[in-house]
């Protein structure tokens, strides 16, 4: 009796442990070096199940692959450097066509050139594309028809075009180098609702952060500098959020908005540049709070209507504002609920510009004459001092 006991409680045991190794919880890791068979990382990908592990080691692989399955892809250092996945200018080097992969440890390289070949191309959803080097290709990295994705810490230089979005939403784009790139380090086309932040866009040849058709986008905390044409140009785009960006010494413009509307351009800077701010043709956007100094022209505007331009600090620039062809909003538009030097104030609020010298004989921060834009434009309201010594309540 004894031993059946025994038995029967190890035979429960065993069926338990089989159940879980068969079960759909267990996932498996594979090892791949350069030289275990012919396209290495391609037939571990073929082999393995849905939630398998990948893991490959430092070596040169020339192949071009495709992660058609869930799957994790980690390359490893085993002392040689990352491994390389190479394309020798044949495609797309990685394609990611299922959803939720993760892909990082990499370097990639040598894409194709015909339309989006890229170093990896995402044509799926919920994917983490992490901690790669890509260069050398059409594009770094590109994103078609996606959503959700994530990508985070790479750096994509030296290639055509950095990370390029197209008609993908919900996806964020952080933390990553998108530099030397021969047109542009972010580029975003007919994309929408996507969170760009703290990147580093900067020396690319034409611009550093591009939105194209673009809306409803968040750009935050982005560095571009040293960019050959424009830091951050929006084109027909609309419903962006442009926010505490620092963008200096671009050769032409800051911040472009060029056929634009109802954006949002607030608490960047903007110096050191040609133009801080350019409006060409665009109506109805919001620039408030942006420091705008030592560029030749502040905030240049031409035939453009309607927009709001408030609480920016406007100072030290070779001609702090142009205005052709245009009639704007120099100051708010509704009274706002500021605090200055300790006393609550309700008042509509202009810029503060270097070289106003208007008297406050009311003591409530404001000019009580008007900073001249152009013979259709004035700020009414001029601050008296930079615009965070106001602070606006609500």
């Amino acid at each position: 009796m004894l031993r059946r006991g025994v038995y029967k409680r190890g035979f429960a045991v065993s069926a338990f442990v089989l159940i879980l190794w068969l079960g759909p919880t267990i996932a498996a890791t594979y090892v791949v070096g350069p030289d275990s068979e012919e396209n290495p990382i391609q037939a571990t990908i073929d082999r393995a199940r849905e939630g398998d592990r990948i893991i490959i080691k430092s070596g040169h692989y020339l192949e071009n692959i495709n992660i058609t399955k869930k799957l994790a892809l980690i390359g490893l250092d085993t002392g040689e450097g990352r491994p390389v996945v190479d394309a020798d200018e044949m495609g797309s080097a990685v394609i990611i066509s299922a959803d939720g992969v993760v892909f990082e440890g990499f370097e990639v390289t040598k894409s194709g050139r015909l339309w989006k070949d890229a170093g990896i191309k995402v044509i799926s959803k919920n994917c983490i594309i992490r901690d790669n080097d890509i260069s050398r290709n059409y594009y770094g990295i590109v994103l078609d028809g996606s959503g959700g994705d994530s990508i985070l810490k790479n750096s994509v230089c030296s290639n055509d075009v950095g990370i390029s979005i197209y008609t993908s939403q919900r996806c964020t784009i952080a933390e990553n180098n998108a530099c030397n790139n021969t047109f542009g380090g972010i580029l975003l086309s007919k994309a929408s609702n996507n969170s760009i932040r703290n990147n580093n866009a900067s020396l690319n040849q034409w611009a550093g952060i591009i939105l194209g058709e673009s809306s409803n986008n968040s750009i935050t905390n982005n560095i571009a500098r040293y960019n050959e044409n424009e830091g951050i140009w929006l084109l027909r785009s609309t419903c962006n959020t442009i926010r505490g960006n620092k963008v200096r010494y671009n050769y032409i413009f800051g911040i472009r908005l060029l056929y634009s509307t109802r954006n949002a351009v607030s608490s960047n800077t903007a110096r050191d540049n040609l133009d801080g701010v350019s409006l060409e043709s665009s109506n109805g956007n919001i620039i408030a709070g942006n420091n705008l100094s030592y560029n030749d022209f502040g905030l240049y505007a031409d035939n453009s209507f309607n927009n709001r331009i408030y609480m920016n600090n406007i100072i030290n620039n070779g001609k702090n504002a142009y205005s052709w062809n245009s009639t704007n909003y120099w100051n708010s538009t509704d009274r706002l609920i500021y605090v200055y030097r300790g006393v609550p104030y309700r008042r509509h609020l202009g810029n503060h510009w270097s070289g106003y010298f208007g008297c406050d004989d009311f003591g409530d921060g404001l000019g009580d004459s008007p900073q001249t834009i152009s013979e259709r434009d004035n700020d009414y309201s001029p601050l008296k001092n930079p615009s965070e010594k106001y602070a606006i309540q609500g």
